[in-house]
């Protein structure tokens, strides 16, 4: 723990790195159970309850590989040069304050655009197509689709 505890604070990368895959596997947990819930409710019609299942299961695999590409590209030295080269030129002449400031941006920009841009515009795109393509191929018309595929 002390390593990763150092690691974490000398380097950016690492540490948005860190909490973005601390923040996907929250969101995988919370699925997981959110399919577990939605099988065991017996409020829900059973011909909708498995499509929904089915629909949280999606949800929760397009979650963590947009959110998990999205986060590692913004990540990247590459991308993370790009603009905090144009964003902080104030600082060029205080390397600390510029490293600081570099390290901030990494962190709060992986999350944020990793969060905004993957979780909630993409992931739902994806997730519709995966469990519609999914009760298209089984040929199911009425909604009975079954996790143990």
């Amino acid at each position: 723990v002390k390593n990763h505890i150092v690691k974490s604070a000398t380097d950016p990368k690492f540490l948005a790195r860190t909490l973005l895959i601390t923040s996907v596997s929250k969101d995988v947990f919370a699925y997981a159970l959110r399919v577990k819930n939605t099988l065991n409710n017996d409020e829900i019609p059973k011909e909708k309850k498995n499509f929904t299942a089915k629909m949280d299961a999606a949800t929760c695999a397009a979650t963590a590989v947009t959110q998990i590409g999205a986060g590692f590209i913004v990540s990247s030295e590459k991308f993370q040069s790009f603009f905090t080269d144009k964003l902080f030129k104030p600082l060029k002449d205080s390397p600390k304050e510029l490293k600081n400031a570099k390290a901030a941006f990494n962190a709060v920009s992986t999350l944020v655009l990793a969060s905004i841009g993957a979780k909630r515009i993409l992931t739902p795109l994806l997730a519709t197509k995966i469990a519609s393509y999914n009760k298209e191929q089984k040929g199911e018309k009425s909604g009975n689709i079954s996790l143990k595929a």
